[in-house]
């Protein structure tokens, strides 16, 4: 099987240009990063940059920018919740990416408290309740290796995603024979021949 490059294929002189629109193309999914800080007062930002690094032991990665509140948070307190947001969360999302700030955004949303005192939204998809277990410092931003030590999950599994600049949802793609090549040109935009 041969794939043809589509016709609307641009190349980008500039780099980072190209580099931004190309990560345009991912489709993530949407998660609220919350925390307290070592006086007790909540933190939390809407996130894309996250993701599982291994199961053993559970271990997940968080990008945060250094210039936020969240990130000064979660390096004094070393704790935080990765609470994984669902389809109907898109406005929430809007609240924790400035669209209010610091502890009036937890106004908006189901928010609770745990045992410990670690605030988590509770409607969402998934929880996952994490101590900081490493850091690495990358430019604008640091990755935080959370070791989790507690999940809640939901029943359904219904992702907030967030591609193009865009809210979006997913939805199940049809069970098909993918080793014929003209449905595979048709799922991956294509052309075979």
């Amino acid at each position: 099987m041969r794939l043809e490059q589509p016709a609307d294929t641009r190349e980008t002189p500039r780099v980072d240009f190209a580099f931004r629109d190309a990560m345009r193309r991912f489709a993530t999914t949407v998660s609220i990063i919350s925390c307290n800080d070592n006086q007790g007062h909540l933190h939390g930002m809407s996130a894309t940059a996250v993701t599982s690094v291994c199961v053993d032991p559970p271990t997940i990665l968080v990008c945060i920018n250094n210039a936020t509140a969240t990130h000064r948070a979660v390096s004094t307190n070393g704790r935080f919740c990765v609470n994984v947001l669902r389809s109907f969360h898109s406005e929430l999302s809007r609240v924790f990416s400035g669209k209010l700030k610091g502890g009036e955004r937890f106004r908006v949303g189901d928010w609770d408290r745990s045992a410990d005192g670690l605030t988590y939204l509770r409607d969402a998809q998934a929880n996952l309740f994490c101590t900081v277990d490493r850091t690495v410092d990358y430019q604008t931003h640091t990755l935080f290796f959370g070791r989790v030590f507690a999940v809640r999950t939901e029943k359904a599994v219904d992702p907030l995603l967030y591609q193009d600049g865009k809210y979006s949802v997913a939805g199940p793609v049809p069970d098909s024979d993918l080793s014929d090549a003209g449905a595979w040109s048709i799922l991956a935009g294509f052309s075979a021949g």
